[in-house]
C-alpha cells in the first residue's frame, strides 16, 4: 500500500510528463503551413500565390468568351458554292437566318400540293391568301370559265418527282425564287352529268411548272407568295 509521500510524487510526475506532452504539441501545431496573407508586402498584398492544387482546379473551369470571339458557325444553304444563286441565297439567309433552300423547297412542295387543289376545289378564299393578285386573277378567271360550261376539273397530284431551282433575285429585301416541279398527275374534266369531256382519268401524266415565289424577307411573316406561273 502506497504512503501519503509516495502518492504525492508520482502526482508530481504525471503533472510533469503532462506539460511535457502540451509542450511537444504546441510545437508541432504552432508552425505555419500553407499561405498566410499578411506576409505579403507592397503591390503583392493581397495576392494568392500560385500553387498546383490551383492549377488542377482552374483546368476543369470552362472559360466563357464574350460571342464575338466565337469562330462562326458554317451556315449549310442547301446549295453548291458554285451554284450561280449561291449568292443570292446567301444574302436571304443574313436577312432571314432560318433560310435555306433545302426548308424552302419542303415549303414550296407543300404549297404546290395546296394551290393546285384549291384551284380544283375552286377554293377562292384560300387561292386568294396563297397567290398575288395578278396571278389570282388568271385562277379564278379559269375557275369562271369552268363554271359557265358547267364542267370541274377531277384532277390528281400522284406524285413530286422533284424540284429544281431555276432562278433566285433579291431586290432590297424583296426577295425572288422561281423553282421547276416536275410531277405526275391524272387530270380529266367532266360536264354537269360527270362525263368525261377532257382528259383520262385513269392514267398519269408528266407535268412541268414553273413557278416564282416572292417574298420581304425582313418581314417577320415567313410565308412566300406566289407570284407567276408558266409550263415547262
Amino acid at each position: 500500500m502506497q504512503t501519503e509521500s509516495e502518492s504525492f510524487e508520482l502526482i508530481i510526475i504525471l503533472a510533469l510528463v503532462a506539460v511535457f506532452i502540451l509542450f511537444q504539441l504546441r510545437r508541432t501545431l504552432g508552425k505555419k503551413t500553407g499561405y498566410d496573407p499578411t506576409e505579403d508586402q507592397g503591390e503583392d498584398r493581397g495576392k494568392r500565390p500560385y500553387h498546383k492544387e490551383q492549377s488542377e482546379a482552374d483546368d476543369n473551369v470552362i472559360s466563357l468568351r464574350p460571342e464575338a470571339d466565337k469562330p462562326a458557325k458554317a451556315v449549310n444553304l442547301g446549295l453548291s458554292k458554285s451554284s450561280p444563286f449561291y449568292d443570292v441565297i446567301e444574302k436571304v439567309n443574313q436577312f432571314d437566318s432560318t433560310f435555306n433552300l433545302r426548308s424552302f423547297f419542303d415549303g414550296a412542295e407543300y404549297a404546290y400540293d395546296m394551290i393546285l387543289n384549291a384551284f380544283w376545289d375552286k377554293d377562292r378564299k384560300s387561292l386568294r391568301s396563297m397567290l398575288s393578285r395578278e396571278v389570282f386573277d388568271l385562277f379564278d378567271g379559269a375557275i369562271t370559265a369552268l363554271e359557265k360550261q358547267n364542267r370541274h376539273q377531277k384532277n390528281r397530284l400522284m406524285d413530286i418527282e422533284k424540284i429544281d431551282l431555276v432562278d433566285a433575285t433579291l431586290s432590297g429585301s424583296m426577295a425572288e425564287i422561281t423553282v421547276e416541279f416536275t410531277s405526275h398527275m391524272i387530270m380529266s374534266t367532266v360536264d354537269e352529268n360527270d362525263r368525261v369531256v377532257e382528259g383520262d382519268p385513269d392514267r398519269a401524266i408528266k407535268i412541268i411548272d414553273i413557278w416564282t415565289f416572292c417574298r420581304d424577307v425582313k418581314s417577320a411573316d415567313p410565308n412566300w407568295t406566289l407570284v407567276a406561273t408558266r409550263t415547262g
